[in-house]
């Protein structure tokens, strides 16, 4: 996804949800801070959704966004992107202090992006391999630290089940980026 349609795409959010603000909380949450990762050759290039997270939000109002700019509306079909609408709940798997450490998305009023670290964490746990591919990226050119990775990692409370593989896929990110794999 490239910056201009993030920005489009947030802003067609806005119009329809009138809201107090809209987070992107997904990959294409690094274009507020790294809009060339949308370049061609990049690794958001092919990015064609933005996970957003509307605030204030309720079901009714995320099922009106979903129709209208949402995997299979018409606004996809026109454009060639879409929003995944998040439910508030999401909040509760992000890394604590995420809040305070948000980008702003200055091409846009009341729309935000996750730090780049708070969005690395969340790719560790997930851990599939274009999640991680990203990760290897982002520390291979110098966009995020490892230091600051894994100390921001080890501030992070997580369910028992996903801490050895999140420190796992952490290990095996950083080895990739200093070999250059």
């Amino acid at each position: 996804m490239r910056l201009p349609s993030l920005i489009h795409l947030i802003q067609a959010v806005q119009a329809i949800a009138r809201c107090e603000r809209v987070v992107v909380l997904g990959s294409a949450s690094l274009l507020a801070r790294f809009p060339e990762l949308g370049e061609t050759g990049q690794p958001l290039e092919l990015s064609y959704d933005a996970d957003l997270l509307v605030e204030p939000s309720d079901e009714e109002l995320a099922k009106v966004l979903h129709e209208a700019v949402g995997e299979g509306s018409f606004f996809e079909e026109r454009n060639g992107y879409h929003a995944d609408i998040l439910r508030p709940e999401i909040v509760e798997t992000l890394p604590a202090g995420w809040n305070g450490r948000l980008v702003p998305l200055v091409q846009v009023e009341h729309a935000q992006g996750l730090d780049a670290y708070d969005l690395a964490i969340l790719k560790l746990q997930v851990g599939r391999a274009k999640d991680l591919d990203l990760c290897r990226h982002l520390l291979a050119t110098h966009r995020i630290s490892g230091g600051i990775l894994q100390t921001r990692l080890r501030a992070t409370s997580m369910e028992e089940r996903l801490v050895v593989s999140t420190h796992a896929n952490l290990k095996a990110v950083l080895d990739a980026a200093v070999n250059g794999d």
